[in-house]
């Protein structure tokens, strides 16, 4: 099992403006596996009070910051066929129905935005310092390298083309990128995670960061052949605690205040995710309902307050060539997906603390799943491994990048694979298929706000 850490607390804050940050630390307490030293520089200390600062802020964007704003795993939720909106909140209603609010009005994935690009100037500011410290390879320094990486393969998965990455150099000087479009995103991406691999070459998830970023460029045998030696245990957690509210399971916190449920074939081409009683999905109905009143709420029981949450994992790794092996024609991607199936009780467990009091229970009475046998048809053997992915993959900010993926590289009909048809608290879904981006990026004198296309994949 591969921690990333967690910080106990920082008072820490970043400014940021079209993107790029600038930090400010006004205290911070605890350690995150730092060296000890018998003599801490100046130097030393900022070296590992940036390090710190860099984890909160990824696992922030991730799933953390507190009560209540989304982050990579509640809006990928939403935006999909994984949870439902059962608040009040006008921007959550409009993502999950896929009919977003334009970039002036403000949207539920603002704060997110602002979230990555912090996480990404955050790991780049850290590693800087390490690099002028002598500290150039390492756990450390390849963590950071992973962070900024992610940031990366988030940003394009969930947000439109054209996302500008403005930087501060390292005499402070604010840098405003131009827009990329979404292939070049993920393409950027990939040096970041090679540079985090060359700074430890045990860095499983960095390597299933790279892999991930060439999924999305539909280079699937290249990005099996990096994940080729990731074991199927491997695990890497994006950790949370009570420490600090701002440590906390965000998406826990999201759902206890009744404003998600779990969906159930949402739009009518959504994944059966309660009604299937799948040990992967554990859920348990709350009797008080959701926020507003009018929905029934059920939690994905699978969260609680201090739960870990995968960020790559050696089942991510499995799934990644099952997929390269049926894009090439071959015929081993089914065996891939039966080995995992017919381990799914150990391997949801070592995800999932507590994962034995739910499963098995009323509405997950099943520890095993049978074999899936050969549908027989291109399409069909597609649609089953997606699936296969949905159930796996759930909630670890996965569904919205594989859903454009399905529109983008694989030819299909946004209709088809979001969520679609009447909605059910009124009027009918949308077409949109990525977030906007926060309206502050116009102050980018590179950037104009019709550059954003939300139903483009």
């Amino acid at each position: 099992m591969k921690m990333l850490g967690s910080l106990k607390k920082s008072g820490g804050r970043w400014l940021t403006m079209t993107g790029a940050l600038a930090l400010l630390f006004t205290g911070c307490e605890g350690t995150l596996e730092v060296t000890e030293r018998e003599f801490l520089t100046p130097a030393g200390t900022s070296v590992d009070l940036l390090f710190a600062g860099a984890i909160r802020d990824f696992n922030t964007a991730w799933n953390g910051g507190g009560c209540c704003a989304d982050r990579v795993i509640s809006l990928n939720g939403i935006i999909t066929d994984e949870t439902s909106s059962a608040g009040t909140f006008t921007t959550r209603t409009a993502t999950d129905q896929r009919d977003q609010f334009s970039m002036v009005q403000g949207n539920t994935g603002d704060a997110l935005y602002r979230d990555l690009h912090q996480a990404r100037r955050a790991a780049i500011r850290a590693f800087r310092a390490m690099a002028a410290d002598g500290e150039g390879s390492g756990s450390r320094p390849s963590r950071m390298k992973m962070f900024e990486g992610y940031s990366y393969v988030a940003l394009g998965e969930m947000f439109c083309s054209g996302i500008p990455f403005s930087t501060v150099s390292e005499e402070g000087e604010l840098e405003t990128g131009s827009p990329i479009s979404t292939s070049q995103v993920f393409e950027a991406a990939i040096p970041i995670f090679d540079a985090a691999i060359a700074a430890d070459g045990s860095n499983d998830a960095a390597r299933i960061g790279k892999a991930r970023a060439l999924m999305n460029l539909a280079r699937y045998s290249e990005a099996a052949g990096v994940v080729g030696g990731v074991a199927t245990s491997y695990q890497a957690f994006i950790e949370h605690s009570e420490n600090s509210s701002e440590q906390e399971n965000t998406f826990f916190n999201l759902q206890s205040n009744g404003r998600y449920s779990v969906a159930d074939m949402e739009g009518g081409n959504g994944l059966p995710f309660r009604s299937s009683g799948d040990p992967r999905v554990p859920w348990v109905e709350d009797p008080l309902g959701g926020f507003d009143q009018s929905i029934r709420l059920f939690l994905a029981a699978a969260f609680s307050r201090t739960s870990p949450v995968v960020l790559a994992d050696g089942v991510e790794a499995r799934l990644i060539e099952a997929e390269a092996d049926l894009a090439g024609g071959g015929s081993n991607w089914l065996n891939i997906l039966n080995t995992l199936r017919a381990d799914v009780a150990n391997i949801m467990a070592s995800r999932v603390p507590g994962y034995s009091s739910v499963v098995p229970g009323p509405n997950n009475p099943n520890t095993t799943l049978d074999p899936l046998t050969d549908p027989g048809d291109a399409a069909s053997r597609l649609d089953m491994l997606m699936d296969e992915r949905g159930y796996w993959l759930f909630l670890t900010g996965h569904r919205l990048g594989d859903f454009r993926r399905l529109v983008r590289d694989y030819g299909r009909n946004q209709a088809d694979v979001f969520p679609s048809g009447p909605y059910f608290k009124g009027g009918d879904y949308g077409t949109d298929v990525n977030l906007p981006l926060e309206f502050d990026e116009t102050n980018n004198q590179n950037y104009s706000e019709d550059i954003c296309q939300f139903d483009v994949p």
